[in-house]
């Protein structure tokens, strides 16, 4: 995965396609951060049955501030590469459509944009929400869980 993201961070420095280049390179880099995500998640939702501890232990460093943080982050990279793969499936599907390459790009990144503002705002109140918990308790969103 190391190699992919080293060739992705290259190759997004060669090319200089303008809005193309970018939603290229947001779109390659959304699809490595879903599947990061899902290999964390893989492992995590294994433990649930096979090491309960390590599972109630990896939920807790879930809540930490950073993490909840890149959960934000994580929504953003699925709703982008779920918005602009349906927009190249369609240009795939219709290659005469390919003439309106540049206006359906910033169709996807004004609909991300739409759509990824309120989710982003509720997911960061709940984070915001937690953090004021703690700080009741007397304890920090900064503080690393400790088992």
């Amino acid at each position: 995965m190391l190699s992919t993201l080293k060739l992705t961070l290259v190759e997004s420095l060669r090319y200089r396609g303008f809005l193309g280049q970018w939603s290229w390179l947001a779109h390659r880099l959304s699809g490595l951060a879903v599947l990061l995500f899902l290999i964390i998640h893989v492992w995590d939702t294994a433990n649930a049955t096979f090491w309960p501890e390590a599972y109630s232990y990896t939920v807790e460093i879930f809540k930490w501030f950073p993490f909840s943080v890149g959960e934000i982050a994580l929504m953003a990279a699925v709703l982008y590469h779920a918005f602009n793969g349906i927009r190249i499936t369609l240009l795939d599907f219709k290659p005469d459509w390919w003439r309106y390459q540049r206006q359906s790009a910033i169709v996807v990144w004004l609909l991300f944009a739409v759509v990824f503002a309120p989710i982003a705002i509720s997911m960061f109140s709940r984070t915001m929400n937690h953090c004021n918990t703690l700080a009741a308790e007397g304890l920090s969103c900064w503080t690393f869980p400790t088992p």
